[in-house]
């Protein structure tokens, strides 16, 4: 990554806080990692439906959702109508605070920007941040040059003749637990993880029944 250019702020005044309101959606119980895909798909599904709401995964939950919307806009019944189609459940209207709008603001501008702009760690491709306080928002953009080539099957130092077998035998795999060289950066967190074997098929015990399906999983991150 190249060194970053100037930083620039731009501060823009907040609607009236007292003309929205934070409501909380939660789901049916069901097992955990169920849980979270549902609570980020369904957060993302509401973004792309409606523009006029603003909406993130709540931090401390894998099953909530927290939504910024006009009270005019809540009055209007369409996200009741929403939750009622989608078996959720939805707490009461509350005031809205600025560190949850700056939550909701920020998840929901990263949501929207993707896929011309996708989150990598703290980078959307460029930097950009949100701050909020009573009466202001101020948005920080700092541009950097970030360069994330696709992973290779040589970058992990595998023999030349295990290569030329893995590529002619559709079924071959090849084992990189015992390799000190087998760690990458996993999107869009950047979170560290260790490549166990790679394969031209997906693992029997896999939670995914097609590659389309393990696509779909992860563009919905």
């Amino acid at each position: 990554m190249s060194a970053g250019g100037e930083q620039s702020l731009f501060f823009v005044s907040l609607p009236d806080l007292k003309k929205l309101c934070c409501i909380t959606l939660s789901q049916q119980q069901v097992d955990d990692g169920e849980l979270r895909n549902r609570q980020v798909k369904t957060c993302r599904e509401l973004l792309l439906l409606y523009p006029d709401l603003l909406a993130s995964p709540k931090l401390d939950s894998i099953s909530e959702i927290i939504l910024v919307i006009a009270i005019a806009f809540y009055k209007r019944g369409v996200v009741q109508a929403y939750v009622q189609r989608h078996c959720l459940q939805m707490g009461s209207p509350q005031r809205v605070l600025p560190g949850v709008l700056q939550s909701c603001l920020s998840y929901s501008l990263t949501t929207r920007l993707s896929p011309e702009w996708n989150k990598a760690g703290q980078y959307l491709i460029n930097v950009m941040e949100l701050y909020t306080s009573e009466n202001q928002l101020c948005i920080s953009v700092e541009a950097s040059t970030v360069r994330l080539p696709p992973t290779r099957l040589e970058d992990f130092d595998i023999p030349p003749m295990v290569l030329r077998n893995f590529y002619s035998q559709p079924k071959a795999v090849i084992k990189l637990f015992s390799s000190g060289n087998n760690w990458c950066f996993i999107l869009p967190s950047m979170k560290r993880g260790q490549i166990i074997s790679v394969s031209h098929q997906l693992p029997a015990d896999s939670p995914f029944q097609s590659y389309a399906e393990l696509c779909s999983h992860w563009s919905n991150l």
